[in-house]
């Protein structure tokens, strides 16, 4: 099995093999992955759960084993201002 060199190499067969081969614990924390609830939104904004996506998985996985490719994230920053946004928003809405 070949080391990935980008995050885009990271496939979910790879994912699988690779935790087979660490061994029951690691076996364990991706089926805990695969089942786990992720926090969104939906279309009008609303805090929804959702099943992990391929793409959520493989982040998780990048992280945890491949930290040098794992994918750096949006800033806290940025999602304060588009939740600041949304409620100004919605607040001029209301008058």
């Amino acid at each position: 099995m070949d080391t990935p060199k980008t995050l885009k190499e990271i496939k979910m067969e790879f994912i699988k093999e690779y935790v087979m081969e660490q061994g029951n614990e690691d076996i364990q924390w991706l089926i805990d992955t695969i089942k786990t609830e992720v926090d969104a939104k939906d279309k009008d904004g609303k805090p929804i759960k959702r099943k992990a996506t391929y793409i959520d998985i493989r982040n998780a996985f990048a992280r945890k084993y491949f930290p040098d490719l794992a994918p750096k994230g949006t800033s806290k920053k940025a999602n304060m201002m588009k939740d600041t946004l949304a409620e100004l928003q919605a607040a001029l809405k209301k008058k």
